[in-house]
Protein backbone atom coordinates (compact mmCIF):
# COMPACT_ATOMS: atom_id res chain seq x y z
CA UNK A 1 0.00 0.00 0.00
CA UNK A 2 1.51 3.18 -1.25
CA UNK A 3 1.27 6.59 1.77
CA UNK A 4 -1.19 8.21 -0.25
CA UNK A 5 -3.76 5.39 0.56
CA UNK A 6 -5.39 4.45 3.63
CA UNK A 7 -6.37 1.45 4.24
CA UNK A 8 -10.15 0.46 5.95
CA UNK A 9 -9.17 -0.51 9.23
CA UNK A 10 -7.60 3.12 9.81
CA UNK A 11 -10.46 5.04 8.01
CA UNK A 12 -13.18 2.55 10.56
CA UNK A 13 -10.50 3.77 12.96
CA UNK A 14 -11.36 7.05 11.94
CA UNK A 15 -15.18 6.45 11.58
CA UNK A 16 -14.84 5.67 15.67
CA UNK A 17 -13.14 8.60 16.31
CA UNK A 18 -15.42 10.53 14.69
CA UNK A 19 -18.66 9.28 16.48
CA UNK A 20 -17.14 9.61 19.58
CA UNK A 21 -16.08 13.12 19.35
CA UNK A 22 -19.32 13.92 18.10
CA UNK A 23 -21.24 12.41 20.61
CA UNK A 24 -19.42 14.04 23.34
CA UNK A 25 -19.84 17.38 21.41
CA UNK A 26 -23.85 16.95 21.73
CA UNK A 27 -23.30 15.58 25.07
CA UNK A 28 -24.50 12.41 24.61
CA UNK A 29 -21.14 10.22 25.45
CA UNK A 30 -21.79 6.65 24.51
CA UNK A 31 -23.30 7.58 21.14
CA UNK A 32 -23.41 4.25 19.29
CA UNK A 33 -22.93 3.76 15.80
CA UNK A 34 -26.74 2.76 15.17
CA UNK A 35 -27.90 5.91 16.05
CA UNK A 36 -24.94 7.96 14.86
CA UNK A 37 -25.88 6.22 11.15
CA UNK A 38 -29.51 7.30 11.66
CA UNK A 39 -28.22 10.85 12.54
CA UNK A 40 -26.02 10.61 9.15
CA UNK A 41 -28.86 9.18 7.43
CA UNK A 42 -26.91 6.51 5.94
CA UNK A 43 -28.02 2.48 6.45
CA UNK A 44 -27.15 1.46 10.26
CA UNK A 45 -25.62 -1.54 8.67
CA UNK A 46 -22.96 -0.08 5.65
CA UNK A 47 -21.91 2.71 8.34
CA UNK A 48 -21.36 -0.30 10.97
CA UNK A 49 -19.23 -2.67 8.04
CA UNK A 50 -17.15 1.01 7.81
CA UNK A 51 -16.93 1.38 11.21
CA UNK A 52 -15.23 -2.47 11.52
CA UNK A 53 -13.19 -1.63 8.34
CA UNK A 54 -15.16 -4.18 5.85
CA UNK A 55 -16.03 -1.61 3.60
CA UNK A 56 -15.13 1.25 2.23
CA UNK A 57 -17.05 4.61 3.06
CA UNK A 58 -19.51 5.61 0.41
CA UNK A 59 -19.69 9.09 -1.24
CA UNK A 60 -22.80 9.71 0.14
CA UNK A 61 -21.57 8.63 3.64
CA UNK A 62 -18.52 10.95 3.33
CA UNK A 63 -20.91 13.57 2.31
CA UNK A 64 -23.42 12.90 5.27
CA UNK A 65 -20.44 12.79 7.74
CA UNK A 66 -19.02 16.25 6.28
CA UNK A 67 -22.21 17.79 6.83
CA UNK A 68 -23.60 16.56 10.22
CA UNK A 69 -19.86 16.82 11.92
CA UNK A 70 -18.23 19.34 9.79
CA UNK A 71 -15.01 17.28 9.51
CA UNK A 72 -12.25 18.21 7.07
CA UNK A 73 -12.66 14.88 4.66
CA UNK A 74 -8.86 15.56 4.07
CA UNK A 75 -8.04 14.75 7.71
CA UNK A 76 -10.40 11.54 6.95
CA UNK A 77 -8.72 10.35 4.04
CA UNK A 78 -5.76 11.63 3.85
CA UNK A 79 -3.44 9.76 6.09
CA UNK A 80 -0.36 11.93 5.23
CA UNK A 81 -2.90 15.13 6.19
CA UNK A 82 -1.48 17.60 8.70
CA UNK A 83 -3.09 16.70 11.76
CA UNK A 84 -4.18 12.98 10.59
CA UNK A 85 -3.92 11.99 14.62
CA UNK A 86 -7.46 13.56 15.37
CA UNK A 87 -10.77 14.74 13.70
Amino acid sequence: MSEDTIDLETLGDRLAEVRRTYGESIDVPNLGSTAFATLLGVSTTAYASCERGEREPTVDLLLALRHKTRISLDWFLDPTHPGADRP
